[in-house]
C-alpha cells in the first residue's frame, strides 16, 4: 500500500498533466501485465517438480527461486554501488 501511494504521488508531481494518463497506463501495463507470466512460470515450475519432490515441497520452490533472484540482485546492486568508497 505504501509503495502505491509513494509512486503515484511522485508521478503526479513529476509528470506533466497532459502526459500523466499515458505514463500511468504504461506503468500499469508493465507492472500488472507481467504478473500472469510470473504465475505461469511458477505453475510450470511446480508442475515439473511435483513428481520428483512432492506437491508440498514443489509449492515452496517458486518462493525459494524468487528469494534467490532477489539475493543475486542485492549482491549485484551492492557491488555496483561500491559501499564505503567516496
Amino acid at each position: 500500500m505504501l509503495w502505491n501511494v509513494v509512486t503515484v504521488s511522485y508521478r503526479q508531481r513529476l509528470i506533466p498533466d497532459e502526459l500523466l494518463g499515458r505514463v500511468n497506463s504504461v506503468y500499469r501495463f508493465f507492472g500488472w501485465g507481467a504478473m500472469p507470466f510470473g504465475a505461469m512460470g511458477a505453475g510450470a515450475l511446480v508442475t515439473a517438480l511435483t513428481p520428483a519432490v512432492g506437491r508440498g515441497d514443489a509449492l515452496h520452490v517458486p518462493y525459494l527461486f524468487a528469494s534467490g533472484v532477489c539475493g543475486m540482485l542485492l549482491a549485484y546492486t551492492a557491488m555496483r554501488l561500491r559501499f564505503g568508497q567516496a
